[in-house]
């Protein structure tokens, strides 16, 4: 098995006509034009790889064709290439059987990869492909693949190509498993897929289809579709296909997971997500005879044309706001990572074991942090939650709050806000002003046939909910008396495991009631600042922020100071706020000056709301404290990152390259 170096273009190619089986050709460290290779068939392995691995060898294309047995590993395949055509294919495999690509690059260049034209990789007929720990990027398509029986894409990264990352057709037995796609960049309507099979000018059905523990991202790109399977022929139907295991996480477009046309199609245990928008990122079959969707995620789940198809255990976030809640990096689009998008017990699972311990401080997340400008709502929360149905008044927002009253009010869009339904516990606290002491009374904001919380004659506030279950509440306080026009801190909080609602008006508690249960899951309507199909209370509103937890009557107190005290409580009070919001140890121990040091908290001061971080001695808030003794009481396990702790080396791996 002689090892054969080669130092320039020359040597490469006469030792490429002189190999035998076995062969080794190492490349050294420089550029050569090409690696063309046809009808070179040795009885067995020959190897064509870079002689420094740290220093790989440049090779501008592959150019192979009716050859067999041979194995290219370890090599940098790249040039500026922007052909016209995008057609054009920088490097190709024909007819040949036997071909191994291990640890090779194929690169189209660098720069906008919006600008990236051409095919980087095209494969054409033959039998026992693999393309192995490698990765494509900055093409216009990045691998095409056709007419290949038993083929193996592992382990490979496709990122920053324009259209598509992979095609295929007319496969055969086909394994696409533990690959990392990420970022298209489509223009004028293309149609983005990270992995598409296709039948369109094709004669041969594809058969054997796995696709499995995939990640694919948007990343910086743009609105992208997940795993294709497009039958455009109408009579090439898809057999034997299994999509298991896979995270994607895509925005703007509709297909995660499509397949039309098929029969024995099971599609299991993939997290298909979306940040919250007007299109949903689903798991969609259509005219499959026969298969299965099991224990998935999605925004939705749709079998059309499909009654062959077993349908279980899938949660559809666009029903379940309990689930949507527990997925802690939904909403954090291109700086998702990819333990913060798993949703334990259903979906995609990454299969390894954490090698530290959940962190079991579970402070309250903010669900929505809605303020008003000229521009309109803003949501500063992680949901972004401030799309509204109609646009706001003109002059309808003064100092930061928005002003309702009978027939004008603001809607926020159902699509976007499913984060706000079917709470067993939560906390809703705002600012509220009335036009004048004699100001028209009314509801102040709600969800149609879910909850309402309501502005009486006499000053008093009424909260009624109905809740999932059917059964309405009602709680008003006593002593409020908002008969005045000043500006009023409210706070409502509910707890379905105490059974208690409480209201709270400047920081006192005006009322308390009985009440059970979760609020409605979402209907046909969203959360409304006004009265929707009812009389308003004529006033502003303001500084509106939803918690999925009940708070105490002290957090209360600490939540509202920033409203009657100086700058100082000011600042404390968003420090409070921005621990609740990041819901994580370390944020709340960077925030109380204190370091983490391999998972344990140190060097804690105590933060209180008066005044930011003090010393020994100092009177803390009971917030503070609060927050401070859950901080210490974690004393194992990793605190680098917030909320999820999964890791491993394949969830350290991925989370690193989707960074």
């Amino acid at each position: 098995m002689p090892a054969i170096t080669v130092k320039n273009q020359a040597e490469l190619d006469a030792a490429i006509k002189t190999a035998k089986g076995g062969d080794t050709i190492l490349l050294a460290p420089g550029t050569y034009s090409s690696v063309t290779m046809t009808n070179i068939k040795p009885a067995t392995v020959l190897t064509i790889q870079s002689l420094d691995t740290k220093n790989p060898a440049v090779v501008q294309s592959l150019w192979i064709s009716s050859s067999n047995n041979i194995t290219f590993k370890d090599l940098d395949v790249k040039r500026d290439y922007r052909p016209a055509n995008d057609w054009e294919t920088a490097s190709r495999i024909l007819n040949s059987n036997n071909i191994t690509v291990d640890n090779v690059r194929f690169s189209g260049g660098s720069g906008d990869p919006a600008l990236s034209t051409g095919v980087g990789l095209s494969i054409r007929s033959g039998t026992n492909i693999k393309f192995l720990n490698s990765s494509v990027d900055h093409f216009g398509l990045g691998l095409s693949v056709q007419d290949i029986n038993k083929m193996t894409v592992q382990g490979s990264t496709f990122r920053d190509n324009r259209r598509d990352h992979t095609n295929f057709s007319e496969m055969t037995q086909v394994l696409i498993d533990r690959n990392n796609f990420v970022g298209l960049y489509p223009q004028d309507g293309e149609h983005p897929d990270a992995i598409q099979f296709m039948t369109a000018g094709r004669a041969k059905a594809n058969t054997g289809i796995t696709i499995s523990n995939n990640v694919i991202m948007q990343g910086d790109g743009l609105g992208t579709q997940g795993v294709f399977l497009g039958e455009e022929t109408g009579n090439l139907p898809y057999k034997d296909v299994t999509i298991n295991n896979n995270l994607i996480y895509l925005s703007g477009l509709y297909h995660g997971i499509n397949v039309v046309n098929g029969s024995n199609v099971n599609i299991t245990n993939n997290s298909t997500l979306s940040v919250a928008d007007e299109r949903s990122t689903w798991i969609r079959v259509e005219n499959v005879t026969s298969g299965s969707i099991v224990n998935n995620v999605a925004d939705e789940i749709i079998a059309a044309n499909s009654a062959g198809v077993t349908l279980s255990k899938n949660v559809s976030l666009v029903k379940d706001s309990v689930a949507l809640r527990k997925i802690p990096d939904l909403h954090l689009g291109a700086a998702a990572r990819v333990a913060g998008l798993v949703l334990p017990g259903v979906g995609y699972n990454p299969g390894t074991s954490s090698s530290g311990t959940a962190s079991t401080l579970q402070p309250p997340k903010l669900l929505l942090d809605l303020n008003f400008a000229s521009t309109g709502a803003i949501d500063s929360s992680i949901w972004s939650s401030d799309e509204t149905v109609s646009p706001l008044a003109a002059g309808a927002v003064s100092d930061g709050m928005v002003r309702v009253q009978t027939g004008s009010g603001v809607e926020l869009g159902r699509d976007t806000s499913r984060q706000l339904f079917s709470l067993s516990a939560f906390t809703l606290n705002f600012n509220l002003k009335r036009d004048a002491p004699n100001a028209a009374v009314g509801q102040i904001m709600g969800v149609f046939k879910s909850w309402a919380i309501n502005l009486g004659a006499n000053g008093e506030l009424t909260f009624t909910m109905t809740n999932a279950a059917g059964k309405t509440s009602t709680l008003t306080t006593k002593g409020a008396k908002i008969t005045d026009a000043n500006l009023h801190r409210i706070a409502l909080t509910y707890d379905s495991a105490r059974g208690t609602a409480a209201i709270y008006v400047d920081g006192v508690v005006r009322g308390t009631a009985a009440m059970s249960g979760s609020t409605r899951a979402q209907e046909f309507w969203g959360v409304y600042l006004g009265g929707q199909f009812t009389n308003a209370f004529s006033g502003s509103l303001g500084d509106i922020e939803v918690r999925d937890a009940a708070l105490s009557a002290a957090q209360i107190v600490a939540l509202n100071a920033n409203s009657s005290v100086t700058a100082t409580g000011v600042q404390a009070a968003d420090a409070v706020r921005a621990t609740v919001v990041n819901g994580a140890a370390s944020t709340a121990a960077a925030l109380m000056s204190g370091t983490t040091v391999d998972g344990a908290t140190t060097s804690l001061p105590t933060l209180t709301l008066l005044g930011g971080s003090v010393g020994a001695g100092s009177v803390q808030s009971p917030l503070a404290s609060a927050i401070a003794k859950a901080v210490n009481a974690q004393t194992t396990g990793s605190l680098s990152k917030p909320t999820s702790f999964l890791s491993g080396s394949w969830m350290q791996m991925l989370d690193a390259f989707h960074a």
